[in-house]
């Protein structure tokens, strides 16, 4: 099973203003590629959101746009490609923006949201963050808001739940099914 995981930064609220992606591609739950770049964004920084990534102007004032980028970015984004995100409506929106503040139509893959995926496996965790669903699974995670760590993250927590109700199906009905949509972590 092929699982593709993305994950934005963004200097400030605006959806545009993209400063971080990874993403990362799994086959059988191994890693077999991965890209992570800092990107230049169009805009500002805002506080807040350099306090939650610790990414600053400095650092990506020579960082290439996402229009730069989009050629590589692109290889992972096929059609037929299991895409995930945690907090897939948020990762989608940055991705669609992003692209078109350079002209560029954003491809029509749809990212499964594994905020989703954990309610429905884990309606009782305290909360359905990254991390904390990572800690039911026994995934260990990089640094949290640093993208390719949180795209390798979410690509894991999505190939462990699915691979989970694979066994279920030849052992038993399934307990839990995933279903896309998201939430803001």
């Amino acid at each position: 099973m092929d699982i593709v995981g993305i994950d934005f930064e963004t200097a400030n609220p605006a959806r545009d203003s993209a400063c971080q992606v990874g993403v990362v591609r799994l086959q059988d739950g191994q890693v077999v590629d991965s890209f992570v770049s800092l990107i230049r964004p169009p805009g500002y920084f805002s506080p807040y959101n350099m306090d939650v990534h610790g990414i600053t102007p400095r650092q990506v004032a020579k960082a290439p746009s996402m229009a730069q980028l989009w050629p590589r970015l692109s290889t992972f984004l096929v059609a037929g490609t299991r895409l995930v995100a945690h907090n897939a409506a948020f990762d989608r929106s940055v991705l669609v923006a992003s692209l078109a503040h350079h002209g560029i139509a954003a491809p029509a893959v749809q990212i499964e949201c594994t905020v989703k995926l954990a309610r429905a496996r884990f309606p009782d965790l305290c909360n359905h963050k990254l991390p904390t669903v990572c800690a039911a699974l026994g995934i260990v995670m990089g640094p949290h808001h640093e993208a390719l760590s949180d795209a390798t993250a979410a690509a894991k927590v999505a190939w462990r739940l699915w691979a989970s109700q694979v066994v279920a199906a030849t052992t038993g009905p399934a307990t839990t099914r995933p279903t896309a949509g998201a939430r803001r972590r």
